[in-house]
């Protein structure tokens, strides 16, 4: 079905030459990171709606919400009159894509980005759709050379930590990262492991498990900035990492959506990896 869909996808993009270009398309983006890159390129006039795992920069409450990407509404898309639509592998359901696809929309879906050069590919490639070539090349030029600095810095550190990082949507959905997760795609970035190796994707927290992991350090990544209450997770507190202050809360979309703020995750999670010395003197 998927190839189905890139089929269809391609023959409307070979209808419909020149589109891209135009200062007046009307551009409806799902999925926050590419809103992001929207932003960044200087491109936001252009939005006439975004899905709900768009919040970023503020401006962005201003304008209509289509949904949430995994759940796309055909009519709630197409009643923003859009020339184009550009979301990520992870929007559904396929059969509204297709929907809006027929209807003459040129819908856009790009690969998931957990590495920081899939995640600059995906810049240069909406760059490329919006007519705006030169202006992704010099950001991803940018952001290449923080990146590679972060790279340098944390290789320097002589040894990868052990981090356990936990995913809030409050406090009732509080969830343990594991392997094959960008969770885990943004420790390597860093030099760093996950600490449920042996787990896959996410699963529920375990007060028992939680003590057991004895991290180096620790990221809590929140659906909503401030909605993670430590006082209800006494034993995150009980942990080394969490004592000597290696640990770090901050915005889900930023730590894991991989776009154009990766370099600031980078660098905010490097920032509270200990050096050896600091793992020796837990």
């Amino acid at each position: 079905m998927r190839s189905q869909l890139a089929g269809i996808l391609l023959a409307v993009a070979m209808v419909w030459p020149g589109v891209c270009a135009a200062a007046d398309i009307r551009l409806v983006t799902a999925d926050g990171a590419i809103t992001e890159i929207v932003y960044r390129l200087g491109l936001e006039s252009l939005l006439v709606g975004v899905d709900t795992t768009s919040g970023f920069p503020e401006a962005i409450a201003a304008l209509p919400k289509v949904g949430y990407l995994r759940a796309l509404p055909f009519e709630g898309v197409l009643a923003l009159q859009p020339d184009m639509l550009i979301t990520s592998e992870q929007a559904a359901p396929q059969k509204n894509l297709e929907r809006l696809s027929k209807a003459g929309v040129q819908v856009e879906i790009l690969p998931s980005a957990w590495s920081s050069e899939a995640s600059l590919h995906r810049v240069q490639t909406v760059g490329g759709l919006l007519g705006k070539e030169a202006e992704a090349r010099a950001l991803v030029a940018d952001l290449q050379a923080r990146i590679d600095t972060l790279h340098r810095s944390a290789e320097a550190r002589g040894y990868r930590p052990k981090v356990l990082f936990v995913l809030a949507a409050g406090n009732h959905s509080v969830m343990l990262a594991g392997k094959n997760t960008a969770a885990e795609a943004l420790l390597d970035e860093v030099n760093a492991d996950i600490a449920f190796a042996d787990l896959e994707g996410y699963k529920p927290a375990s007060r028992e498990a939680i003590l057991a992991s004895q991290p180096d350090a620790i990221v809590i990544a929140e659906s909503v900035p401030g909605q993670f209450n430590i006082d209800n997770w006494p034993e995150l507190q009980l942990l080394d990492a969490w004592k000597s202050g290696h640990r770090l809360q901050a915005d889900s979309m930023l730590l894991l959506g991989f776009g154009p703020r990766l370099v600031d995750a980078m660098a905010a999670v490097n920032e509270v990896l200990p050096g050896r010395q600091g793992v020796a003197n837990r």
